[in-house]
């Protein structure tokens, strides 16, 4: 039954190369989830509350929305989606034009907290299956993106801040938390460790339970840009 999820994408990919936001291709994705399996009912951010540990040991209860929740009967399967961009080229513009409808990507940048905010989104999942009342067995993470430097990327080999989240093609995401590459802060101006991933969302303490691979595929080509997609699936085997 859950290759319902690879199926809905098929039908997404031959009928929409492209998407104007995050929300766009949400809304397009569970309709194509409707067209796959005419049973199933849909929620959208539906409400879910998760406890969340800090680096520093602190642990919040936070309000995280599912971004798609499909529910087969009792059962319920979690989807969260990242549609991270950059601008488009074409023919020396930065608006796309395609099937009659104009495009104008904006450029999110920010790779290293994009990285980061996988991690975080399989985290989420892997908690919303663990709770027994969501009475859910598997999940999926989906990213889709023109930003080549998530999937060419190879951080994990570089001095980088965000070494440790590196997304690129085969890389396998280890249980194991091993966080921001704090060495690349220069103390002396963060006397206090009052740096942007002490505090905040960046600042979890996303230990896995399982490990996961990154495999890339191409969704579409677009006037010399490329989309490639993930999906990543997560089973409850803890």
């Amino acid at each position: 039954m859950d290759d319902f999820f690879i199926k809905a994408i098929q039908k997404l990919k031959n009928e929409r190369e492209i998407f104007h936001s995050e929300d766009d291709l949400k809304f397009e994705l569970a309709l194509k989830i409707r067209d796959v399996n005419s049973d199933f009912k849909i929620r959208l951010e539906r409400p879910n509350d998760i406890k969340m540990e800090m680096v520093n040991g602190k642990i919040e209860q936070v309000r995280a929305p599912i971004d798609i929740i499909v529910i087969n009967g009792d059962k319920t399967i979690p989807i969260e989606l990242k549609y991270k961009t950059k601008k488009l080229k074409c023919n020396n513009d930065d608006i796309c034009k395609v099937n009659g409808e104009v495009y104008d990507l904006k450029k999110h940048g920010a790779t290293n907290i994009g990285r980061y905010s996988f991690r975080k989104d399989i985290y989420r999942i892997e908690q919303y299956l663990s709770n027994n009342e969501n009475n859910s067995n598997y999940g999926f993470v989906f990213i889709l993106t023109n930003e080549n430097k998530y999937f060419d990327d190879n951080v994990a080999i570089k001095n980088t801040l965000d070494r440790n989240f590196s997304c690129h093609e085969g890389y396998e995401i280890e249980k194991e938390y091993k966080g921001w590459n704090y060495s690349k802060i220069d103390k002396s101006k963060d006397p206090e460790n009052k740096h942007w991933t002490t505090k905040g969302q960046t600042s979890y303490k996303l230990e896995l339970k399982n490990s996961y691979i990154f495999n890339w595929h191409i969704y579409s080509e677009i006037k010399k840009n490329t989309f490639k997609y993930c999906v990543i699936k997560v089973n409850k085997q803890w």
